[in-house]
């Protein structure tokens, strides 16, 4: 099985959506495997350049492998980043990569830069490069204001390309809120869309936690 996770928005919690994924197959006695076609942000280090998504992965494991096809410097779009440091994506190379990485585990789950219509070369958007993989997206969200748009402008973008939508999944809910739009978010988003939510993940942003506590939020996902 293969899963591209893809966002609304930057900054609503891929990374940790995707690891909480990962560690919870895990669990379930799976090969697991986190692929990441394109890192921008690459970290700086006495060995190379480090993928900070994928080094988020091993903090909860050591068993879930990695892989990157592109470390990229600066905190912008991969397509961005790569024109920057003069160098030339190849796609055939992204494809190559996954099918045989793929091939090690019995899930994989590929997490996406940005959101679908992030740049990923000068040529293509993430949205292609989904197409490319030909795999299905999950879909993370979250639910405070303006973030409705954002979720219905991406499931109807995946359904005009023909991208087969796994499920929703809502990142960051607040245990209380007095805010409307939050309160009312996964009403109001079932008003306006079938596409299946897979489950919430409460906010762990302003929390200590541990693998543990991540793991037992994840196991709830009907995934």
């Amino acid at each position: 099985m293969e899963y591209f996770i893809t966002g609304v928005d930057t900054d609503i919690g891929k990374t940790f959506i995707t690891k909480g994924l990962a560690l919870a197959y895990e669990h379930k006695n799976n090969k697991v495997g986190v692929f990441k076609p394109l890192q921008s942000g690459a970290i700086k280090s006495p060995n190379g350049f480090l993928a900070p998504d994928l080094e988020a992965i091993k903090e909860v494991s050591n068993n879930i492998k990695t892989k990157c096809s592109y470390l990229l410097e600066g905190e912008v779009s991969p397509a961005l980043a790569a024109r920057l440091s003069g160098v030339k994506i190849d796609i055939e190379k992204i494809k190559n990569d996954f099918i045989s990485f793929s091939k090690e585990n019995d899930i994989t789950f590929v997490e996406g830069a940005g959101g679908i219509l992030a740049p990923a070369t000068d040529e293509l958007l993430c949205a292609d490069l989904i197409k490319l993989l030909n795999i299905p997206i999950i879909i993370v969200t979250v639910p405070f204001l303006g973030r409705l748009n954002h979720t219905l402008l991406t499931i109807h973008y995946a359904k005009t390309m023909d991208i087969k939508i796994e499920g929703i999944i809502i990142n960051k809910v607040p245990k209380k809120t007095d805010d409307l739009a939050t309160k009312n978010f996964i009403e109001e988003l079932k008003m306006y869309t079938d596409t299946k939510i897979l489950g919430t993940i409460k906010d762990f942003s302003s929390q200590d936690h541990s693998c543990e506590d991540i793991l037992k939020e994840f196991l709830s996902l009907s995934l």
